[in-house]
C-alpha cells in the first residue's frame, strides 16, 4: 500500500511538473523499504517509462510537447543511458554487493543535493535563459542540447535521477519556451531515455515484477491527473517543496 501511495504521489508531481519521479522514488524506496539498491533503480527506471509513455500521450494532447527540442536531446542520450548501463555492470562485477550499494546511494544524495540547489534558481529566474531561441537553433545550441542528453541519460541509467528533474534545469537555462512546454518535451525525452535504460536493466536481472506492478498501480492514474493540473495550478509553488524534500532525501542517504 505505501509503495502505490508513493507511486500515485510521484506520478502526480511527473505530469504536473516533469520532476519526482527517480528523484523522488528511488530515495523513498532506498529510505523505507529492504530491497537493494540496484533492483530499486532498474525497477523504478522501468516504472517510469510506462508512467511517461502515458504522460506523453497527456501533453501531446494538450499541445505542450516541443518535438524538435526533443529530437536533439534523445541524440544524445543513446550514447549516454549506454555508458551509464555499461558502466554499472563494470562496477557489478568488480565490487561487492554492500560496496555496489553504498557507492549508489553517495551518487544518489550528491545528485540531490545539486537538485536541489540549482532548481530553484532555474525556476525563480535567477538564471535566465538566451532571449534569442528559435525551433532551428543555432549549432553550438544543438550540440549543447545533445551534450545534455547525454548526461542526463548517464545519470538516469545509473541513479534513476535526471530525466524530469536535473533535464528540466537545463531546459531552463538553455531555452525559453513556456514551462507547460517544456514539461511535456522532458517527459517525451524522459520515455526514450526510461525505455532504453529500462530495458537493459530488466535484462541484467534489475528488476522486481511485484514491486513494479505496486508502483504502476499508483502512477499511471497519478499522471494523468498531474497533466490536466498544468492548465490549473502554477508550478512555481512547487519550487521550494520540491528543493527542501531533495535536501532532506539527498541528506538521509548521505547518512544512513
Amino acid at each position: 500500500m505505501l509503495i502505490t501511495v508513493i507511486g500515485f504521489f510521484t506520478g502526480i508531481l511527473i505530469g504536473l511538473t516533469g520532476t519526482g519521479g527517480g528523484v523522488l522514488v528511488t530515495p523513498l524506496l532506498l529510505v523505507l523499504t529492504p530491497y537493494p539498491a540496484i533492483t530499486l533503480i532498474g525497477t523504478d527506471i522501468v516504472n517510469g517509462a510506462f508512467t511517461k509513455l502515458l504522460g506523453v500521450f497527456e501533453h501531446r494532447r494538450l499541445g505542450q510537447v516541443r518535438w524538435r527540442l526533443a529530437s536533439f536531446l534523445i541524440i544524445g542520450t543513446v550514447p549516454g543511458t549506454i555508458g551509464g548501463i555499461l558502466l554499472l555492470s563494470y562496477l557489478k562485477a568488480r565490487m561487492g554487493g554492500h560496496e555496489l550499494d553504498h557507492l549508489l546511494r553517495l551518487v544518489l544524495g550528491v545528485t540531490l543535493f545539486c537538485v536541489a540547489f540549482l532548481l530553484p534558481l532555474a525556476r525563480l529566474g535567477k538564471i535566465k535563459p538566451p532571449k534569442t531561441w528559435l525551433d532551428s537553433p543555432a549549432f553550438s545550441a544543438r550540440l549543447n542540447l545533445i551534450a545534455v542528453g547525454a548526461l542526463v541519460g548517464f545519470l538516469v541509467s545509473m541513479t534513476s535521477i535526471g530525466s524530469g528533474s536535473l533535464l528540466m534545469v537545463f531546459l531552463l537555462l538553455l531555452t525559453p519556451y513556456p514551462l507547460g512546454e517544456l514539461v511535456g518535451t522532458d517527459i517525451l525525452y524522459g520515455l526514450a531515455t526510461m525505455a532504453l535504460a529500462g530495458s537493459m536493466h530488466v535484462r541484467m536481472g534489475h528488476f522486481d515484477s511485484g514491486l513494479l506492478l505496486h508502483l504502476l498501480i499508483g502512477s499511471l492514474p497519478g499522471v494523468v491527473i498531474g497533466s490536466r493540473l498544468t492548465k490549473i495550478i502554477p508550478e512555481r509553488y512547487f519550487s521550494w517543496l520540491f528543493t527542501v524534500l531533495y535536501f532532506s532525501l539527498g541528506a538521509r542517504l548521505l547518512v544512513g
